[in-house]
């Protein structure tokens, strides 16, 4: 079985996401960052596919699927409960990165007893998005995206920047200003020491996106993690250190407690 790209429709809206993995197997979600989608977990995919049903989701606006008229974390966050239904998942691990560690905490809120594990990457429970960023961003895209896409990747940026230069149109712009004032609005410190189930937080020590002390700290606060450091640069670890992030993901879920973990 290979990975397979799916959808559901809500609203007269198209969701789309990619699977891969047997039916009857434990399931694993993985939530994208801003700007990204779910082509960035192909490697994920691919290999936990083999042993788990594997999701990974282009949000609400993101990717193939369509633009809502009021994009918010609540609406990603209900992406996944709507695909989980049509999936037939009743419990899964859901791995989150940058934004998408927003978009999983204001999951939590909700559905943590549906949740049996959580990976938490590049991210941070207060997103450090600052008024100048969502300025620039708003008066000079272009400048704003080339810079962040500079600090975004290390060593394979090659035809994904290339791709994002080229495509990128107004709507997509509008977006990505979107998300950055979600990011910048969103707090989540006071839920995360409520936290129970176990989580891994993983970051690049030289990420300039979201620094690896805030991930750190969100570490700190959580009940039950574990904190794992590469000693790399840029943003996407699991994209650009797959191999590496895949190995640690694996030693973390073979931890867990059998009620949450069965191969």
């Amino acid at each position: 079985m290979g990975i397979s790209l799916n959808y559901i429709e809500k609203d007269s809206k198209k969701i789309f996401y990619r699977k891969n993995g047997d039916e009857n197997r434990n399931a694993m979600i993985f939530i994208h960052g801003l700007a990204g989608d779910s082509r960035f977990f192909h490697n994920q995919l691919k290999y936990f596919g083999e042993r788990f049903k594997t999701i990974a989701i282009d949000l609400p606006g993101h990717g193939r699927s369509k633009i809502h008229l009021n994009q918010s974390l609540e609406l990603y966050s209900k992406a996944i409960s709507e695909i989980a239904a049509t999936e037939n998942i009743k419990d899964y691990i859901l791995i989150a990165h940058s934004m998408g560690g927003a978009v999983a905490l204001e999951h939590l809120k909700e559905h943590q007893e549906r949740v049996k594990a959580i990976i938490l990457v590049s991210t941070a429970a207060q997103l450090p998005i600052e008024d100048k960023i969502v300025n620039e961003a708003q008066e000079n895209f272009e400048v704003f995206f080339h810079k962040t896409l500079s600090l975004i990747f290390n060593k394979k940026a090659g035809l994904f920047i290339i791709a994002a230069r080229k495509q990128i149109d107004e709507e997509e712009k509008a977006i990505i200003i979107n998300d950055l004032l979600l990011c910048k609005n969103s707090d989540y410190r006071a839920i995360v020491p409520a936290i129970k189930i176990p989580a891994l937080l993983i970051a690049n020590r030289y990420d300039k996106i979201i620094p690896c002390e805030a991930t750190e700290h969100m570490h700190r606060q959580l009940q039950n993690s574990k904190f794992v450091v590469f000693d790399q640069r840029g943003h996407i670890p699991f994209f650009e250190n797959s191999e590496e992030f895949n190995r640690v993901v694996d030693e973390f879920i073979a931890s867990l407690p059998e009620k949450q973990h069965s191969l």
